[in-house]
């Protein structure tokens, strides 16, 4: 029922993202007090993570990382499906700055940076395929 709400939410309100943010939010607090629902909310995280909006952004790779945290079948899928997604989103950071206000002293949103660099180093830790393909954009 949960997953059919947040599936719900993402697909009927796409323009408006504070609907994903708040329902990232409300999956992040669940899974934490829930672990046995975590297998439901993959799908939808991997949708997140193509999303423009840094705050939702923001969110959905906390949750990515909660996640795979809890359930190593959702680690393996994130390996598979979403490390070239998150590997992208960190050059984009990195080499076009977004607009003013998620800047800090020059540098584009660092909050984003280093959930994007925690959540890299759970997916690489013990995969060959997922740290060569993370190699260029950290070297």
């Amino acid at each position: 029922m949960f997953n059919l709400i947040l599936t719900f939410h993402m697909k009927n309100h796409t323009h408006i993202s504070s609907y994903n943010l708040q329902a990232t939010l409300c999956s992040i607090r669940i899974v934490k007090k829930v672990p046995n629902l975590a297998e439901n909310l993959v799908n939808s995280v991997v949708s997140l993570l193509k999303e423009k909006h840094h705050g939702v952004l923001l969110i959905a790779i906390q949750l990515c990382t909660d996640l795979c945290n809890l359930n190593e079948e959702a680690l393996e899928i994130f390996r598979k499906k979403c490390t070239e997604v998150l590997v992208n989103v960190l050059k984009d950071v990195v080499n076009n700055p977004y607009a003013p206000e998620y800047d800090v002293l020059g540098i584009a949103d660092p909050f984003l940076h280093i959930r994007l660099l925690r959540l890299l180093r759970v997916l690489g830790h013990g995969d060959a395929d997922a740290s060569d393909s993370m190699n260029h954009i950290l070297a």
